[in-house]
């Protein structure tokens, strides 16, 4: 049977190069922000490591995680786990069947398509010493080979249940685990398996085998089980949480590392000692899926949502990340030219902790400025240069006057939530938010008084395009129109059901506007909103930020790293390929038809310097850059907020 061969060049440019890329690329987290599945390093060459992830994440590092390379593996499949079986050799599985195996050249690599003979999920990948790579995956997939994969042979085993990982600690041995609390082993090559009753039913993720045969395996509901006689009998030791826990390791002979849901990370230095959780520096919202040592050293790494990537330096030690910029969520970006540009977000309390962000960049992305603030902030605008609303929780309204080197807090009518804020000019803003609230400012915010919006829906988009004509969107289909500057708001009717939601809108002009909500819709006006059409587009994903330059060219961002793209007005649309896997993309702007961002959850930044075409590329470096720098902080003249520069580098 042939195999797929592809052979990929890295650039080794000291910068990420806008050349050899088209369509969208990440500028936040660095170097990437896709869910990371798997991270292996190579025993013979300890600095030497990979890591894999959703959507074909790819990236390794040569330094011990000091810097990363991403490479496109030219597929956009999800990969669940990497193996390295040396410093040149690596093997890749993913969905539907996919088996990768990766050739170090020196500078280069081929990529070769392995044949698995199968379509099911493939989870776990392992070998040992001794060279004998075993597969598992859904469905009692097992897969063994004996000539480093030119031929995967596929076992026979009596039980059907999804594999989520497999350990073997020579070529006649070997454990995995399941569904439903499942545990099996083979002692004779795999062509028998043993059901090996287990004591519980939760769903087990990882199996690892120490030294003397010490067996650990971990799963749901902080699950943590251990085997000291090969899997004959099995005790529940005490971890201490709730977590479903995704992955163990154990180092030497009863040394261990768990990692799950909630950002969790559990330690135990023996059998019977308790497991003792340590400091993961993300937040509470983060899964980290996989944990390995550096061969050679006391360094365990850590990979997980959001391009998480963790290390630590030995025992009782906490977590350090690795990956750089901010991991919270963006709710929304505003840009004026391609060089100047705003964004906000924060973490809202899902982890315990709830404050707001503000960033600013004078670069297109390359550094951002970032002040903290109190509270959580939903969506921002700015009317000019200078002049610039942000609004969130609580009724927040913050206020610059001086291009954001400032903000200061103003004074709200309401305590309930602020979705969204569109002004008009450097004296004329609107906020609407929760229950239907609308206020509005003529006076630059020295105060905002309340309006009657006619529904008490939440709502979560607003737009002007003068001081008098307006709209506003939420909640049970709701649009509402005003003509007189919101003094009157009049309820508007289109087709869409109700219960339904509208997340945002836009009008380029008096007659031309467009709605986005969930379930994919879009709908268009090209009479001021007297009538209003449903366009269908191809996506059921909840589409959140609408932003057009013009009658023609807009773009819409929604759930699962949706990019829709029109340039014939809305009529029709395209779906681009935004490199982002499951991130929510809550806020797009473009300041022409070439320059945009889009930003979203997990501190997700993606930027595009051609309109988002086709993303085509194969050979890309990308780096963390070596000139990170954490500024002082310093405090903001107008309000008490503080002020953090952090620098990525300029792509």
């Amino acid at each position: 049977m042939k195999n797929l061969i592809l052979t990929l060049t890295l650039l080794l440019l000291f910068h990420q190069t806008i050349l050899s890329q088209g369509g969208w690329y990440w500028q936040n987290p660095y170097p990437q922000g896709n869910a990371l599945k798997s991270v292996s390093f190579v025993a013979v060459v300890a600095d030497r490591g990979w890591a894999v992830g959703d959507l074909g994440t790819a990236i390794y590092t040569n330094d011990g995680g000091v810097t990363w390379e991403i490479i496109n593996l030219g597929t956009t499949e999800n990969l669940n786990c990497v193996y390295m079986h040396s410093d040149t050799q690596v093997f890749i599985v993913g969905e539907n069947g996919l088996i990768l195996y990766i050739y170090d050249n020196g500078g280069s690599f081929d990529i070769i398509q392995q044949t698995s003979s199968t379509t099911e999920n493939l989870r776990s990948i392992t070998s040992n010493i001794n060279g004998c790579p075993w597969i598992a995956g859904d469905n009692g997939t097992i897969l063994s080979t004996t000539d480093m994969g030119v031929t995967w042979t596929q076992q026979s085993v009596p039980y059907n249940y999804n594999l989520y990982s497999l350990h073997n600690i020579e070529c006649t041995t070997a454990w995995a685990v399941g569904l439903d609390g499942f545990i099996m082993n083979t002692k004779d090559w795999g062509n028998t398996w043993t059901y090996q009753p287990s004591p519980t039913n939760h769903h087990l993720f990882s199996v690892n085998i120490g030294i003397f045969q010490h067996i650990r395996v971990v799963g749901n509901a902080g699950t943590i089980l251990l085997s000291t006689d090969e899997g004959a009998t099995w005790e529940i030791e005490s971890s201490g949480t709730t977590s479903n826990l995704k992955d163990v390791f154990n180092i030497g002979y009863a040394r261990g590392y768990t990692v799950g849901t909630g950002g969790v990370i559990l330690e135990t230095t023996d059998v019977g000692e308790p497991w003792v959780q340590r400091n993961s520096n993300v937040s509470s919202v983060t899964t980290l899926y996989d944990v390995e040592d550096k061969y050679g050293s006391d360094d365990m790494y850590v990979v997980g949502h959001y391009g998480a990537i963790l290390k630590n330096s030995g025992v009782g030690t906490d977590f350090e990340r690795l990956n750089q910029g901010t991991m919270h969520w963006i709710k929304s970006v505003k840009f004026l030219d391609e060089n100047t540009g705003w964004a906000v977000g924060g973490d809202f309390g899902w982890s315990g902790t709830s404050f707001g962000i503000i960033l600013e960049t004078m670069d297109g992305g390359a550094t951002w400025d970032v002040n903290t603030t109190s509270d959580p902030l939903n969506d921002l605008y700015f009317a000019d240069d200078n002049h610039g609303w942000a609004v969130g929780e609580d009724g927040t309204i913050m206020h610059t006057f001086n291009g954001g080197a400032g903000w200061n807090l103003q004074t709200s009518p309401i305590n309930s939530d602020l979705n969204a804020v569109c002004a008009v000019d450097e004296y004329n803003a609107w906020a609407v938010g929760d229950l239907g609230e609308i206020i509005h400012t003529t006076n630059a915010g020295g105060n905002w008084v309340r309006q009657t919006s006619t529904t008490a829906n939440w709502l979560y988009g607003v737009h002007f395009v003068n001081a008098t004509i307006g709209w506003a969107v939420g909640l049970d289909s709701t649009i509402v129109h005003t003509t007189d500057g919101g003094v009157n708001w009049v309820r508007q009717i289109t087709n869409a059901s109700n219960g339904f939601r509208f997340t945002d809108v836009q009008f380029i002009d008096e007659m031309n506007g467009w709605v986005v909500g969930i379930y994919g819709s879009i709908f268009l006006t090209t009479d001021g909103s007297v009538t209003w059409q449903e366009i269908p587009n191809g996506t059921s994903e909840s589409l959140i930020s609408v932003h057009f330059v013009d009658n023609n060219n807009g773009w819409i961002a929604g759930d699962a790293g949706t990019i829709l793209r029109t340039r014939d007005g809305g009529f029709t649309w395209e779906q681009q390929f935004s490199g982002v896997a499951t991130n929510t993309l809550t806020s797009v702007c473009f300041v022409d038809t070439l320059n945009g961002w889009a930003t979203g959850d997990g501190g997700t930044i993606i930027r595009t310097s051609d309109g988002g075409g086709v993303m085509d590329v194969i050979k890309v470096k990308s780096e963390l850059p070596t000139n990170y720098l954490l500024s002082q902080n310093y405090p903001n003249p107008f309000n008490p907020i503080t002020r953090i520069r952090f620098t990525i580098p300029e792509l």
